[in-house]
């Protein structure tokens, strides 16, 4: 298991698309992708609604955990994601 913490750069926060793309790639077989912000309680990474219900607005911190093969390959795709800071 490994844990980072990233902030959101988009200025529309982490909206739809950006969330969809997470899914995405936290669906990958083999990973378990839970997403929080620090010192709450994690939801799934695979869920679009779990990840709109934490509201996680431009420059909040997110706390990102995964598990499973290639997890450090996986999390800086995820970090990627949430640290983009265009909006589409």
């Amino acid at each position: 298991m490994i844990r980072e913490i990233a902030s959101i750069a988009n200025k529309d926060g982490l909206h739809a698309r950006p969330v969809a793309d997470f899914v995405r790639q936290a669906s990958a077989e083999g990973h378990t992708v839970k997403i929080s912000r620090p010192g709450q309680e994690a939801v799934r990474g695979d869920s679009i609604l779990a990840i709109l219900s934490l509201g996680l607005k431009a420059g909040e911190r997110v706390s990102i955990e995964v598990s499973g093969p290639d997890e450090r390959e996986l999390i800086q795709r995820l970090l990627n994601i949430v640290s983009a800071a265009k909006s589409e």
